[in-house]
């Protein structure tokens, strides 16, 4: 999935891959490494980028341009970042935006119809500038300045100086908060080349050239002086840049993995090896979080300057970082060969390298995401429905009102014989609700404040039931489950096959009336209180793998059952060993078809629960530690970056998946790209939480108390419903198309 996910924007992005394919192929990029000097001017490419209406695709028509979003303009920087396009589109675009917020529509209309291309100096370097009656006197060299020699105009940034001290030099800016452009007072001024020394450098990038541009007493005058000031002009680009960084990622995930299926070492394909499975799994979940954030940035650079700059921070933040980090290990799966020259692979190391020193490293962002958050800044993440949804929501409300103040348990017990407390389960057990009516049934039950209480793990048994189940099964044990009268566990791992239940050996054997069970199973929670399980069971010692195993009902007050607590590291004792000792059960207790339970445990429903809330992204703990987060070392407030980062990005994936489920699309990577990050995310905030106790989190009173609590439960959530290593294998092999683990010796 890339930046855009409405059917509009996945077409934008076809024909502008379309495009670049047609009009700047992968040879032509090449032509310019071994171009000496560095080509200086107008590409040959410039006109028919006019003509595709492509630079001044966000700007509006009014100014000559497509009348699009800056959304439009993130896919299509992805498409351009994917293929290493070279040039100063992404500079010129920058300055046309800048140029039409700092109100030079002239210019604008100019940079947007093609005859002038523009660039932007991302801080003021030694650049400084003393008032006249009519403007400013500039002096001093700009930062190296991206695409400087192809532009005819150059946004710079300048530090104003008293007349009397125009002539004391000035070191240039440096250190780690020079990122920022926060210096109080800086000018930024719209100055034509021709006024200034241009001088083409040999950049890092040699698909993208930089330019040391210096101004010797250049004369701007006043209506160059653009309403703009470092924190719009650093979140603009940051965005812009992280846009094209999601290509440049995406491109080399896709390098890694394509290569990866192929190349054999040892007598089969690499990618088989489970530490190039996960090391390609790894950049997916990199790409898929940075395309969510700039998602959501992109929407978001209209939004409060504060809004702005925490939504800002995070993507740019974790974008360059992805197309840095997964460039380097493309580098690493394709060995020596991507260590070469004639491979494309060290270009996109080299651009993901220009951005990071440009415009700061990941760390440098997230610092400044902290102390967005720690100001307050927070975004909420909004769902809008079509609207048809209020017909539904109208609906929904006759019967909500009527459990109004009602606490969890009794609402879902008023609400189960209307179908309202699982709209999204077929009647006469829910309403059979498509995605927009069961989020308008969510924002109407939140609308009431009602709160309905969950089913744990019956989540997983009823889709299992309704799809397989008997009449009489379905009769017997779903109304009663839904009204969350029966509790039940989930008896599937074993002392010997945890994530792996192919090598379940509990068995199941035939008797006159039914089957009798032996076995034991493990780290089953709730087994001490459910009135039923669902029991996995080999009932075919003789089948291979999954074949062979029966999905059964078990009464938990079966003679024979014998329920023995685990006590956690936690001290809680929530997880459970069960032992089965000639449990009998009746013939009827089987779900499905007898030898074919697995087919019955991996059970979803074509119409399946959507669920997502307006919400902020960030939870009580992180929250805390982002109100803390200004009185924190620089160190710790990055890390507090990170963990908003990783939050924003579970919000806006959740977001996304649920918007093109609505649209009756595919879900894409989603949930499982969630599961991996969402764990891991509970476990850092938990240990940081932790860990700026200091002293008082050794004590077992207290705040240390709940605070070790947490960080000690945390540890169960990469392993509890699949461990994370066994997740990353089912990424690489079902999204990334990996070859499958090997099959065991027999």
């Amino acid at each position: 999935m890339g930046i855009g996910i409405t059917q509009e924007q996945r077409d934008l992005a076809e024909a502008a891959r379309g495009w670049v394919a047609r009009t700047v192929p992968p040879e032509e990029v090449r032509k310019l490494l071994d171009t000496s000097p560095p080509h200086r001017g107008r590409p040959a490419h410039w006109d028919a980028l006019a003509t595709q209406g492509l630079l001044g695709l966000h700007l509006p028509e009014a100014m000559g341009g497509g009348g699009g979003t800056l959304l439009d303009l993130a896919v299509v920087l992805e498409e351009l970042g994917a293929a290493a396009f070279p040039g100063p589109y992404l500079p010129s675009a920058l300055a046309a935006e800048l140029l039409r917020r700092g109100g030079r529509r002239d210019l604008v209309t100019d940079l947007a119809g093609g005859a002038l291309i523009g660039a932007v100096a991302l801080g003021a370097g030694s650049l400084t500038a003393v008032a006249t009656a009519d403007g400013y006197v500039i002096d001093g060299t700009a930062p190296p300045v991206l695409a400087g020699g192809d532009a005819d105009l150059i946004v710079l940034a300048a530090e104003p100086r008293p007349a009397e001290a125009a002539a004391e030099p000035r070191p240039p800016e440096t250190g780690p908060d020079s990122g920022e452009l926060r210096a109080p007072g800086t000018v930024w001024l719209a100055v034509d080349a021709t006024a200034l020394s241009v001088r083409v450098q040999e950049s890092a990038d040699p698909t993208r050239h930089t330019a040391e541009v210096r101004a010797d007493g250049v004369p701007v005058p006043a209506d160059r002086v653009l309403a703009v000031d470092g924190e719009l002009v650093l979140d603009l680009a940051g965005v812009l840049f992280a846009a094209e960084s999601c290509g440049a990622a995406g491109h080399s995930l896709r390098t890694a993995a394509r290569h990866a299926a192929v190349r054999e070492q040892f007598g089969r394909p690499i990618g088989q090896f489970q530490a190039v499975k996960h090391l390609c799994a790894d950049m997916l979940v990199r790409c898929e979080q940075a395309r969510a954030l700039v998602w959501d940035a992109a929407q978001a650079l209209d939004a409060d300057p504060g809004v702005r700059g925490l939504v800002g921070a995070l993507a740019t933040a974790t974008a360059l970082d992805a197309a840095f980090s997964c460039a380097k290990d493309t580098l690493q799966v394709l060995g020596g060969i991507g260590f070469t020259w004639e491979h494309d692979a060290h270009l996109y190391l080299r651009r993901a390298t220009v951005a990071r020193q440009l415009l700061g490293g990941g760390d440098s962002h997230r610092i400044r995401a902290a102390r967005h958050g720690a100001d307050g800044a927070r975004r909420t993440l909004r769902l809008e429905l079509p609207a048809e949804a209020a017909a539904h929501r109208a609906r929904a409300r006759t019967v909500i009102d009527g459990v109004r103040g009602l606490d969890p348990a009794a609402a879902r017990r008023a609400l189960a014989p209307t179908g309202y407390a699982a709209p999204h389960l077929p009647e006469p057990y829910g309403l059979g609700a498509g995605p927009v009516q069961q989020l308008a049934v969510q924002q109407e039950l939140a609308a009431a404040g009602v709160k309905v209480g969950g089913l744990g793990i019956a989540t997983w048994v009823v889709p299992s039931l309704l799809a397989h189940g008997t009449d009489a099964q379905r009769e017997r044990y779903l109304p009663a489950t839904l009204r969350g009268d029966l509790l039940w566990c989930q008896l599937f791992s074993e002392p010997e096959a945890g994530s792996d239940l192919a090598s379940l050996r509990t068995r199941a054997e035939r008797t006159e009336d039914g089957w009798r069970v032996n076995g034991q199973k493990v780290w089953t929670s709730a087994a001490q209180w459910a009135g039923y399980g669902i029991l996995l069971a080999r009932t075919n010692p003789d089948a291979p793998k999954h074949r062979g195993l029966t999905f059964f009902v078990v009464d938990m007050k079966s003679p024979g059952i014998d329920i023995r607590p685990l006590t956690e590291i936690t001290g809680d004792a929530l997880f459970n060993e069960v032992y089965f000792d000639d449990v009998l059960l009746p013939a009827d207790a089987v779900v499905g078809e007898v030898d074919n339970g697995w087919k019955v445990a991996r059970t979803t429903l074509g119409n399946e629960r959507v669920h997502m809330a307006d919400q902020m992204t960030f939870d009580t703990g992180l929250q805390t530690l982002i109100d803390r987060a200004a009185g924190l070392d620089a160190t710790v407030r990055a890390r507090v970056g990170a963990l908003a980062a990783e939050a924003h990005a579970l919000g806006c994936i959740a977001l996304r998946t649920t918007l093109q489920q609505v649209a009756g699309q595919e879900p894409g990577a989603g949930a499982s790209i969630r599961k991996l990050v969402q764990t891991a995310h509970q476990q850092k905030t938990a240990e940081l939480a932790l860990e700026l106790l200091g002293p008082d989190g050794a004590v077992r009173e207290g705040a240390g108390d709940r605070a070790l609590h947490g960080f000690l439960m945390s540890r169960c959530l990469t392993i509890a419903g699949g461990t994370t290593q066994v997740q990353l294998n089912v990424v690489a092999e079902r999204l990334l198309g990996l070859p499958r683990d090997p099959e065991p010796r027999p």
